[in-house]
This record gives C-alpha cells, structure tokens and sequence, in this order.
C-alpha cells in the first residue's frame, strides 16, 4: 500500500485538525505539531467540556463530521475513545484525509478492519501512534535480533502498567471510557497488553494461540479488568505480555526481555542491556530524530507507508491478539487469532 491522496510538498503548509480530546496522550501530540514548521492548526472538535479548555485552534466544533464536511484538512489527529476513533478514522480515509491515530488502533479487530478497508480504498496515509516507538528500544531489539546477536529467540516478555487510571489522577473523561469494556477493548488489556501485543507481533510474527487470564483483583468498584496476562505460543517461540492497573508499586525489573538461545536482550525504557554468553554491556537505544508530528508529515510527503509497530497492518494484528485473549478468557481455552 502506497501513496496520499493529497500530495503534500516540502514547505506547504499543512493544515492539521484533532478529532477527539479524551485521550489521555492528545496533549503531547498536540504540542508536537506546535512544533512543526508550517503546520496549521485549522480545527478541533470534541463534546465534552474539554473543547472548552483547549487553545491553539481557529475553528472549534462539537460534531467531528461536521468539522471534516466543512475544513479543509491535510492530516486528522485521531484521539476519541477507541470504538469512536475508528469510526473517525474510517470516515476521514475515505474523504482521503491522512490519519494519526493514538494507540491502539481500535477497540476490536472488526474495526481495526474497517479502517484498513477504508485506507486501501481511499490512499490516504494512515499511522498507528505507540509512544512506546519513540524510546528506540523496540527498534532496537528488532535490529539485534535480525542480526542474531543473542541466537535464536524463544521467549519475549512484556511488562508494562500502572496503579490504575483514577488511581494516578486521569481526567474524568478519559477514565470514562478506559473503564467501559466496549468503548476500550477491555481494561487493562486493552490499556497496556496492547502495547506487548503489536511489539510480539512485530518481533515474531502472528502466534498460533493466546491464553489469556484476567480480572478484577484489586478495585472495589466494576471494572472488566485490572491486571492481566496473555501468553502467546509460535511453532518455536512465546511470549508472556502483562497489563495491570493493580500495581502500587513501580516495578523494578525490565518492562522488555526477550530471551535467545545465547543471550538476552532487556530494556528499561531506552536503557538496554545485552547479555550474551555471561558478558553484559549496557547501551541506550537510539532514539529516533522524528516525532509522532514530523514523522507522520514526511509519510504524508513521501508516500511512504508508516513502518515498524507504526504500521496499520501490524496495529491490526495487534487487535487480533486481544480479541483472541478476551476471547480466551471467556472460554477458558487458548484461542487462535
């Protein structure tokens, strides 16, 4: 899949617009465009009290599709819930406006679908933000791995989480929709074993079955989920990913290992370490020179189609996994994706 539907030119302006201000991460990458040279920040739209809050915008509406019908947009910055963005998003390819899209690509795969049918028929670019890609260390991994510095690669674990979103003082409205099942994808499954989800899938591939165990082990309110664990088996390989909102504590080991046949890799973050055969080194990753803003504006003037876990098959993908792991933990059985 190549191409844009509007061909955006070194130098020209380009006219960006946020659809959704309830993400969590939208600040960030509002304030990344800020920072881009000859981007316009045209409109924003979002219904709740927040659109009341946000500054930096010439036009501010409540209906997103009323926003897109009437501005002239180069790129949309998708932020809503995650079963409202993809409808967002959907609609916006198709008028062949390019699409950012905050982590992860969709509630479910059946919509994550929808936006890949809908990228394919209009051209228009469509990136997957991970904040997660922007530290290097997946990158990083990749490269080693490729390069076979620890052997042959049998088990990736991905660790990564929280005390939970009300718990570390997320605003209301995004609390709102983390904790609805459907508008999220589930809790912290959906959360932060998305994250391990699209890593495993870039690092190894589709697996061939995940077992999944989740619930509610710390809260006294309903949530679907609060800490849970996927385990993902390949011909040769698994991976164990863990999402939890139940963690006090910050955890002192790696968020990142993947072990190989004559050593390992781990991350903290962009520390890494290497461990082969005894001999450890420690190294930071390389950090990319881009940002989620001016990466997503050179795929916009090149054509290129975003790569690594920014891709939107592999985002996808991602979303396969979950479903096979909500799926599983239902049944009680390993699913397949």
């Amino acid at each position: 899949m190549q191409g844009n539907v509007t061909s955006i030119h070194m130098g020209q302006t380009i006219k960006v617009a946020v659809a959704g201000l309830t993400h969590g991460h939208v600040g960030g990458l509002i304030n990344a465009w800020k920072k881009v040279p000859g981007a316009e920040l045209v409109a924003v739209a979002d219904k709740t009290r927040l659109l009341g809050e946000v500054d930096g915008f010439e036009m501010k509406y409540v209906d997103w599709r009323e926003m897109l019908d009437k501005e002239k947009v180069d790129a949309l910055v998708v932020t809503s819930d995650n079963l409202e963005s993809s409808e967002i998003a959907s609609y916006a390819l198709e008028k062949g406006i390019g699409c950012l899209i905050e982590k992860p690509m969709a509630a479910n795969a059946k919509d994550a679908d929808r936006m890949l049918d809908a990228w394919r028929k209009g051209g228009a670019t469509l990136m997957i933000n991970w904040p997660i890609a922007w530290s290097g260390w997946v990158q990083e991994f990749k490269r080693r791995l490729d390069e076979g510095e620890i052997g042959h690669p049998f088990f990736f674990r991905f660790r990564n989480g929280h005390g939970g979103p009300k718990e570390i003082g997320c605003g209301p409205e995004f609390v709102e929709w983390l904790y609805d099942e459907v508008k999220n994808g589930g809790g912290a499954i959906g959360d932060f074993c998305s994250y391990g989800a699209v890593v495993a899938r870039y690092l190894f591939g589709m697996p061939e079955t995940v077992y999944c165990v989740r619930g509610n082990y710390t809260k006294d309110y309903k949530i679907s989920d609060d800490h849970a664990v996927c385990l993902l088996k390949y011909e040769k390989a698994a991976a164990e990913l863990e999402g939890t909102w139940a963690t006090a504590v910050s955890d002192t080991g790696p968020s990142a290992m993947v072990h190989g046949s004559t050593g390992t890799l781990a991350s903290w973050g962009d520390k890494c370490e290497l461990s082969v055969r005894g001999n450890r080194s420690e190294f930071l990753a390389t950090k990319p020179e881009h940002t989620p803003a001016t990466y997503f504006l050179e795929c916009l003037q090149t054509g290129k189609v975003p790569e690594g876990i920014l891709n939107p098959e592999i985002a996808a993908d991602a979303c396969r996994i979950l479903d096979a792991g909500i799926a599983s933990s239902k049944s009680g059985c390993a699913e397949r994706p």
